[in-house]
């Protein structure tokens, strides 16, 4: 996406608060870490889910900063297209045609054990309780794939 520089704009608002929500869900007591963590994530080129990418380099990044994280989060986004006769099919790790052109963007962010943000965007009058479970099982299997692809950068904090 090509546009001017002028600051931080709801876009970007949006998808910070979507992956400091995803975040927060590991991070440590305040007991056992009373510090400040500011995490920024500059994205300087978009071809998919900024917002994930951001949850995956966030982890590494308070993993290799020390921080006492209790499981590692990975993010993943998956899409939709479909045909007038009803046949859909679902897309991993949208690209930004895809996300143009198609019907939902599902960002699904967690640990092995679990989701911990979600937020789906979707452009059809609705959404099959099928597809919606597909959706979770492919975001599911996908983020356990880049979870396993970011252990071998680092697989605990230091």
């Amino acid at each position: 996406e090509v546009r001017p520089v002028r600051g931080v704009g709801r876009r970007e608002i949006g998808h910070g608060a979507l992956a400091e929500k995803a975040l927060e869900a590991v991070r440590p007591p305040d007991d056992e870490f009373a510090y400040t963590v500011r995490i920024v994530s500059d994205i300087t080129e978009s071809n998919g889910s900024s917002s994930m990418a951001s949850v995956c380099g966030g982890t590494l990044a308070l993993m290799d900063a020390g921080v006492p994280i209790t499981k590692p989060v990975a993010g993943i986004s998956i899409g939709l297209i479909s045909d007038e006769n009803g046949r859909h099919e679902l897309l991993t790790d949208i690209a930004g045609e895809e996300d143009h052109f198609g019907e939902m963007d599902f960002k699904v962010a967690g640990s092995v054990d679990g989701i911990t943000a979600i937020q789906l965007d979707i452009k059809a009058e609705g959404l099959a309780h099928d597809i919606m479970i597909e959706a979770l099982k492919r975001a599911k299997a996908a983020r356990i794939k880049i979870l396993e692809t970011m252990a071998q950068a680092i697989d605990k904090p230091r």
